[in-house]
């Protein structure tokens, strides 16, 4: 049973949508704090016992308003091992080391103070190539820029169109080049995280909630449904495979494994689609409503909705889904659950979970 399963269940000093990252046996989320979720932390805990290693706190300089719904700590942290970055939807950044020390501190906010929506930002940071690539973009202004991780200066920045956005860039690798693709309501372009410049793109606008999601040279892009696009190399672009309306995502992100394309579609539908045509090869009723993308360990995929309900759905040899259980944590779930491969993750609203996973691999 899962209550045998629980290792340990964390207090957490404040709410967010912000996923948990886990780094050497150190979990990492953030949260705000306060009647205008100003104060904001970065906790990390011992991933074995649940203890609180550190927790490093400092004040928000930009707008922290947004829907009370979601919260400040929206954006989930990254670490490239060395450095841990997090972003909030004041769009006020901060680089530590492992240890809870601060290396460096960007106020996007106050540097640019139109960076903002009455809704929140929430799209996150991602690492590659010793660039810290930030998404930020909103109605009034909209930018992209790269950030040496170890100092934190702009490497580069790009204005962009001015529409709201919450998605994450995603990395992928193109040939012999890291590359990131970020959407927009215009493309979805793929740029160098060296030098911000365009290396290709997709003529067809996004979705701006949920993140496309690749495996391997496959990419599946929501734009009102999946457009399912090959990474080629030589000459370097997107080729689209196809385009199914009936694949939506609505506010989770896709995934993607060999060869399939699972997701939850409005209302509470989990789809299997078959990645080389788009069919969907099963469906599955769940219930309540998701604001947490699906996570893959091993042979299950766990989906968390918003009321707190686990559902664990077991891969077949085809990779076909099945439900193969369920359990209930506490409602207020908007974070998506991580995993590293022996334990599994939630945050809610109050607390953060851990569960031993039970075919976990031995490290």
């Amino acid at each position: 049973s899962p209550e045998k399963q629980l290792l340990w269940k964390a207090p957490l000093p404040g709410p967010g949508p912000s996923s948990p990252i886990v780094i050497n046996n150190k979990v990492i989320v953030t949260a705000a704090v306060g009647y205008r979720q100003d104060e904001l932390h970065v906790l990390c805990f011992d991933s074995r016992t649940g203890q609180l290693l550190w927790d490093f706190r400092f004040w928000a300089t930009g707008s922290t308003i947004c829907n009370p719904f979601g919260g400040v700590a929206a954006s989930t942290p990254v670490s490239d091992g060395k450095h841990v970055v997090a972003l909030f939807s004041s769009n006020d950044l901060v680089c530590l080391d492992l240890e809870g020390h601060p290396l460096w501190f960007r106020a996007l906010g106050l540097e640019r103070p139109l960076l903002r929506n009455d809704v929140g930002m929430a799209s996150s940071p991602v690492i590659v190539d010793d660039t810290v690539v930030i998404q930020a973009e909103s109605l009034l202004y909209a930018i992209v820029c790269g950030l040496d991780v170890a100092t934190g200066r702009t490497s580069w920045l790009i204005e962009r169109p001015k529409e709201a956005l919450w998605c994450t860039p995603i990395a992928v690798r193109v040939g012999s080049q890291n590359l990131v693709l970020l959407q927009s309501r215009k493309d979805f372009q793929a740029i160098s995280p060296q030098t911000g410049q365009t290396v290709f793109a997709y003529d067809h606008w996004c979705d701006t909630v949920s993140s496309a999601a690749a495996s391997d040279t496959f990419v599946a892009l929501p734009a009102a449904g999946i457009h399912a696009l090959r990474l080629v190399s030589s000459p370097a672009g997107f080729e689209q495979l196809w385009i199914s309306d009936r694949l939506r995502c609505g506010n989770t992100s896709p995934l993607v494994w060999q060869n399939k394309i699972y997701l939850i579609k409005e209302p509470n539908i989990f789809a299997c689609a078959d990645g080389a045509s788009g069919e969907i090869v099963r469906q599955l009723r769940l219930r309540g409503s998701f604001w947490a993308s699906p996570l893959l360990v091993g042979r299950h995929i766990y989906a968390v909705n918003y009321e707190g309900t686990v559902f664990v759905l077991a891969l077949d040899d085809a990779g076909v889904p099945a439900l193969a259980g369920q359990w209930d944590l506490e409602s207020g779930v908007l974070a998506s659950p991580a995993s590293d491969g022996g334990q599994l993750y939630f945050r809610t609203q109050r607390s953060l979970y851990s569960f031993r996973l039970k075919d976990s691999p031995k490290e």
